[in-house]
């Protein structure tokens, strides 16, 4: 009888032919995961930057409740004996700081004679407030340097209107938006509706770099300084043609600021106010007027609209706390109307 002789067959692998088919799946199957799962981040961090927003207004809210007014953006300078610069002051984010769980910090922003501005910058002025970075804005960030008026984050601003003038601008009475630095305004005031007026939106952090103006993060300067805001027949309602001479002014600026976004607690424009004198994400920079200002931007004219890094549009908080997804494109006249509080007229869809 013989013997049943086994033969072992040797083992197999892959041939370089079939290694590269799999590799080009592999790589097919990343391609296309992969935007969905930035999307799916994306949507993620969209979701809590309208959490922010939403506690913010609620602050702001709690505030009127409390001082049956709202704050507004410019305490410090001379107030009440202080011996501090016209620009040395605090932005309508501090007085809120109790109604968002930061009672400690908010009190270490209370005058204090024997300090000077200069203790209250290099100190609570300087600390991250998380309520006030929105996620999706993170990386940009202009942070750890204290030199030349930098901070830890401020990613949201209140609005103060449709108005071409910033800060110092003008008198209280050109600003038509919910928030300023002369004076405080009432929900009473807000006669177009709080919900349909823009409290709060969003704003995007300076690059850091001094020497080179970036687009979409810095605030660059008119060429011709003030006189193409000056040109602006309304300067409540600056149509098509008057913002892209502006814009054009800004393209290759006579200077330019790379700390905007960056101090929460400090009060000018593109730090904790914005205007709607141009639609979001506006397609030509941020832009002032007479260069340069220490800050970003605490003069008299500018085009500061809402930016963020959200794709197509940025989110708005209105009056009554509510907070909508807002459009790049939306029409220049309805985000003109959206910031104006007062002038009477519908705002239309948005």
């Amino acid at each position: 009888m013989s013997a049943v002789v086994s033969v072992r067959r040797p083992r197999q692998g892959f041939t370089l032919v079939e290694l590269l088919v799999v590799i080009a799946i592999i790589g097919i199957l990343i391609a296309l995961l992969l935007p969905a799962v930035q999307a799916a981040r994306e949507a993620a961090r969209r979701s809590q930057c309208t959490n922010n927003m939403k506690q913010l207004a609620l602050a702001m809210h709690n505030y009127h409740d409390v001082y049956k007014i709202f704050p507004r953006s410019g305490y410090g300078g001379n107030d009440a004996g202080r011996p501090w610069n016209g620009w040395e002051r605090f932005g309508a984010n501090v007085p809120i700081l109790p109604f968002v769980e930061q009672k400690a910090l908010a009190d270490q922003f209370v005058y204090d004679s024997t300090k000077a501005w200069s203790w209250y910058y290099n100190n609570p002025m300087q600390v991250k407030v998380t309520a006030f970075l929105c996620p999706s804005a993170l990386p940009y960030r202009n942070v750890a340097n204290t030199s030349d008026w930098n901070g830890p984050g401020s990613n949201y601003a209140w609005c103060s209107g449709s108005s071409v003038y910033t800060a110092w601008g003008a008198n209280a009475e050109v600003f038509n938006g919910m928030f300023q630095v002369r004076i405080e305004r009432t929900m009473a005031e807000v006669t177009d509706g709080l919900s349909q007026t823009a409290m709060v939106s969003e704003i995007l952090s300076g690059d850091g770099n001094s020497s080179v103006a970036k687009y979409p993060f810095d605030v660059f300067y008119a060429q011709g300084g003030d006189s193409v805001y000056q040109a602006v027949v309304d300067k409540n309602f600056a149509t098509a043609a008057e913002l892209t001479t502006i814009g054009q002014a800004c393209q290759n600026p006579a200077g330019e600021r790379s700390n905007g976004g960056t101090l929460w607690a400090w009060y000018p424009h593109a730090q904790v106010l914005f205007n709607t004198a141009a639609p979001p994400n506006w397609q030509y920079p941020s832009c002032g007027g007479n260069c340069c200002p220490g800050g970003a931007h605490d003069w008299s004219w500018g085009i500061i609209p809402p930016r963020s890094l959200h794709p197509g549009g940025v989110n708005v908080g209105l009056g009554d706390g509510s907070v909508k997804f807002v459009s790049s494109t939306i029409d220049t006249l309805t985000f003109q109307r959206l910031g104006n509080a007062m002038d009477g007229q519908p705002v239309g869809q948005f």
